[in-house]
């Protein structure tokens, strides 16, 4: 069951370019019209918040405006989602539809585990296979956990992360406790605010998972009670 989570991850969060996104629009009598689009370019605001540029798609009028819309898109831990308004715009490569957020991006929770923004200290090591005869070289990354669940977590890092795929050790650092554990690289994602997220899933979430899930519940506890 998809339970929409209200907290906003990070400063902004928006879909890459040439990423597909799903488009909603809500008309203002019949049914709400859904189809699939693509991101041409991400435009920064004054604000803030940044414009989408998206392509038209077959069958709609370019010079539609739509005040009521969602745009959704894959984020390594799960789905984004957020309100826009549209309006038609023109770049060098044609028409267009412009997206202007009515509201910060929220997270979909689509998984087994629920997961809860937590900042962390988290290492990632790993071994890399040298060119020739020479001995693997292992090699480890100080990274801070943004988002942690007893499935994995979400580490932003300033350096080259392991590629995906990679099977690595993940430390987790929680109250001066360092919880070890196998893990394996999801994927990559850019954030808006720079730097790089580390998707990463444990190999065996019942490791550690009493522990993280405590974390993660408390977590959310604090967060209700200041808003």
């Amino acid at each position: 069951m998809s339970v929409p989570a209200p907290d906003p991850v990070g400063p902004e969060v928006h879909p890459a370019i040439l990423q597909t996104v799903d488009l909603t629009l809500r008309p203002t009598a019949g049914e709400p019209v859904a189809f699939t689009t693509r991101v041409l370019d991400v435009e920064p605001q004054p604000d803030g918040r940044s414009t989408l540029v998206v392509a038209c798609p077959d069958g709609h009028d370019p010079l539609e405006h739509h005040f009521e819309a969602t745009v959704s898109w894959s984020y390594p831990l799960g789905r984004m989602e957020c309100p826009v308004s549209t309006r038609p715009g023109r770049r060098a490569y044609g028409r267009v539809w412009l997206l202007r957020p009515a509201a910060t991006a929220t997270r979909i929770q689509e998984r087994a585990f629920f997961r809860a923004r937590v900042s962390v200290p988290v290492v990632l090591t790993w071994t890399e296979e040298s060119e020739g005869d020479e001995d693997p070289v292992v090699r480890d990354l100080t990274a801070v956990a943004v988002d942690l669940g007893e499935g994995g977590l979400l580490a932003v890092v300033r350096t080259e992360p392991p590629a995906a795929g990679t099977l690595v050790e993940s430390t987790v650092r929680v109250d001066g406790i360092n919880y070890t554990q196998p893990a394996r690289v999801i994927r990559h994602v850019g954030f808006a605010s720079g730097g790089i997220g580390v998707a990463v899933a444990f190999i065996d979430p019942t490791v550690h998972g009493d522990r993280f899930r405590k974390v993660v519940f408390e977590s959310e506890r604090r967060r209700r009670r200041v808003r």
